[in-house]
């Protein structure tokens, strides 16, 4: 099986690296040119629960002089979607198709959009990786990966795809309604990264900190009334004690707080505000999903200007207001 992993940061040089290492024909695809050119000199470090390897498989920026491939796996942050199906139509064999493993809702259509009916699967997960730096990543946390064509067929494409994560550790596993698993996992998501972005806290400070736990309440409270009305059964029947019951026992920093901190674009829009978005279309009120999803905007918006924009002359500013 030809891969193409489209978005080699943490999660990307995770599963492609684990892929390579079982022996599949896996080029990692990105636009960190520091990162792609470490990895073409040095090799990829992948370290972590999975071992200590060092792994010589191919990374580029542009994957079109690098033949075609049979599946291309979407790893980028949700706001990068368009580009990487743009990418993925160039890369891909008439045959081939894209799986996405991203965070939040929105992916699938636009992937559907670029490549066409029955050339999308659905993916999810529950694996946790960091980047340490330019062609070193790290695996931090072994989950179960969800697999599943969009009507809930059982396709050998499917199945090609179970083996090959199987083999590279990743604990697939092949559901019926894998848009379920992708609508439970963004309910998870909204209701921790966020809150944590926002805040500045772990995810085990969740409900030990004054206002951050009813807050939390409410978010979930909200998004399950928006799959209500939307007719969307949840993997999880009980999403919000599994949410409650996490917090209290993990300690980890979710990757929104991360990229807050990294004064990198955060992902709020296909959580959160993908909520807000469906509850005005079904008529269902969020008021503090919008107020979350406002405030990460703000803050990371801020973060990023001072953190990669030229220095803030506050006093230059007041002058300019007062004429």
């Amino acid at each position: 099986m030809r891969i193409f992993v489209i978005g080699a940061g943490a999660m990307g040089s995770t599963y492609g690296g684990l892929l390579h290492h079982a022996g599949h024909d896996v080029t990692l695809v990105d636009i960190w040119s520091e990162h792609i050119e470490a990895i073409n000199r040095e090799g990829l470090h992948l370290d972590g629960i999975s071992g200590d390897l060092r792994l010589i498989l191919p990374a580029v920026r542009d994957p079109q002089e690098h033949g075609v491939a049979d599946v291309a796996f979407i790893q980028v942050n949700t706001y990068s979607t368009e580009a990487a199906a743009r990418t993925a139509r160039q890369v891909l064999k008439d045959t081939g198709y894209a799986v996405t493993f991203q965070n939040g809702v929105g992916n699938i259509e636009t992937l559907l959009e670029a490549l066409g009916p029955g050339r999308v699967l659905g993916g999810l997960s529950y694996h946790s990786a960091a980047m340490i730096g330019p062609g070193r990543a790290r695996h931090t946390h072994r989950g179960p990966t969800w697999l599943g064509e969009l009507d809930g067929s059982r396709t050998p494409r499917l199945q090609a795809l179970f083996d090959a994560c199987a083999a590279a550790g990743l604990q697939p596993t092949i559901v019926d309604d894998i848009l379920s698993f992708i609508y439970t996992k963004l309910v998870l998501n909204s209701a921790i990264n966020p809150i944590c972005a926002a805040m500045g806290i772990r995810v085990g400070e969740i409900p030990r900190t004054p206002g951050a736990d009813e807050l939390q309440t409410r978010v979930i409270e909200e998004a399950l009334a928006v799959l209500e009305a939307k007719h969307i059964e949840l993997a999880d029947p009980d999403i919000m004690g599994s949410i409650k019951a996490h917090c209290r026992a993990k300690f980890n920093k979710p990757s929104m707080l991360q990229h807050m901190e990294q004064g990198k674009q955060t992902e709020v829009d296909s959580l959160n505000g993908a909520i807000v978005r469906m509850g005005r279309e079904l008529g269902v009120a969020t008021p503090y999903n919008e107020a979350l999803t406002w405030m990460v905007q703000g803050i990371n918006a801020q973060r990023r200007l001072v953190m990669h924009g030229a220095p803030i002359d506050y006093a230059e500013l007041e002058k300019q207001a007062k004429a």
